[in-house]
């Protein structure tokens, strides 16, 4: 009996290999016809009279399929819109395809796809695509959007950040840390910080820098301060990882050891609180330095020249 089970299972496993070698030939042969050079007749009817599965009918539910808006494929040329001619594939002559499938993941035709795209996404906030990150990295926008499915997850706030974390695996374990931005909510999401787009500032971030990304929320520390502390109006990511830490607040180390990254000879002792008292130490135990220098963004008191006050 055991060995008319191992039988079965591995004629199961030969049969699935054979299935998917002769899937994956299939679709190359497809990508491998000449591609159709006119446009069919029938517009969207003479795709839908065999392509009427859900892949093809929920992308007529969503923006691309409003006939009355005249800037959307559903009102001009339909799915030829985006896929190109497919005259003769829609005749079946020849076993023609459509001039565009977007089924390739070669990254040489990313480039090819995201131009399309950029036909009429290319004048607003997608118009530096091609010269930002993704694009340089051969990441084409069917990559992260699916507009043949009803719900585009990259659009909507609760699934976005899951999406993301599927190539961004280093910040899927920061968004685990007990220090983080509410990401696992979707109260705060990557596009409120970056644009995956393009954009004109490092790590593509919607503002020219760290700090103005970052004042867009935490506007209190924007300032001007009477008293401003140095690395704060350099640069938030110094002292900060906005996508999680294990330390307080986001912290990239905790008092008092980041303090003394730079605060090396001060009134203080130099020396990294280490020793055998240190849990004794007031300037260690809660809150480290800023125990005492509370203000440490900045301070406009007069009195505030050390952020006490």
């Amino acid at each position: 009996m055991r060995s008319l089970i191992i039988r079965a299972l591995g004629a199961t496993a030969i049969g699935a290999v054979l299935f998917t070698v002769a899937v994956v030939s299939k679709a190359e042969d497809r990508s491998a016809l000449p591609a159709s050079t006119t446009y069919s007749e029938g517009g969207i009817k003479a795709c839908t009279e065999c392509h009427d599965d859900e892949h093809a009918s929920a992308i007529m539910s969503g923006p691309h399929g409003m006939a009355g808006d005249s800037r959307t494929p559903a009102a001009n040329k339909g799915c030829e819109s985006c896929h190109g001619p497919g005259g003769e594939h829609a005749k079946k002559e020849k076993q023609f395809r459509v001039a565009q499938t977007f089924a390739s993941k070669d990254p040489a035709d990313a480039a090819a796809h995201a131009e399309m795209c950029l036909g009429c996404h290319g004048k607003v906030g997608q118009r530096h695509f091609l010269t930002s990150e993704h694009s340089r990295a051969d990441v084409a926008c069917n990559d992260c959007h699916k507009v043949h499915e009803r719900e585009d997850k990259i659009l909507d706030r609760q699934t976005q950040v899951d999406a993301c974390v599927g190539c961004h695996t280093d910040q899927k374990a920061n968004l685990n840390k007990f220090s983080r931005h509410p990401m696992r909510e979707g109260k705060v999401v990557c596009t409120d910080c970056h644009n995956p787009h393009g954009a004109k500032g490092d790590h593509m971030l919607v503002e020219a820098t760290v700090n103005e990304t970052c004042y867009n929320c935490h506007a209190e520390k924007r300032g001007p301060f009477l008293f401003e502390h140095e690395p704060v109006q350099d640069n938030c990511g110094d002292c900060h990882n906005p996508h999680g830490s294990v330390n307080d607040s986001l912290l990239v180390s905790r008092p008092p050891f980041l303090c003394q990254q730079c605060h090396i000879d001060t009134r203080h002792p130099g020396t990294v609180y280490a020793n055998a008292a240190v849990a004794g130490n007031n300037r260690v135990v809660g809150r480290a330095c800023t125990n005492c220098h509370t203000n440490v963004h900045g301070t406009n008191h007069p009195a505030g020249l050390t952020f006490r006050r």
